[in-house]
């Protein structure tokens, strides 16, 4: 896939071990942004379908957690989207 002298020279500036921390970094930073965004995206106030779902938070029911912990343990089930 790669010719010879490609791989000498990822193998030099790619694969040294003073890097790895940055990479791991990198990529933790951007997995932790991920789900956060995910979680964003699929909260009740977000509005994707307004035209078979214009209000999605009127179908949150009283005893239902939106947020992403309950510290108070009062909530007997977790919200989820069931329609866009």
């Amino acid at each position: 896939m790669f010719s010879n002298a490609t791989k000498v020279y990822l193998k030099k500036h790619w694969y040294r071990s003073e890097l790895i921390p940055i990479y791991a970094t990198c990529v933790g930073a951007v997995g932790v942004c991920a789900y956060f965004a995910s979680r964003a995206l699929k909260n009740p106030e977000v509005t994707w379908d307004k035209k078979n779902n214009p209000y999605p938070w009127l179908h949150v029911k009283q005893n239902e957690n939106i947020k992403l912990m309950d510290p108070n343990g009062k909530f007997e089930k977790q919200w989820s989207r069931d329609r866009l």
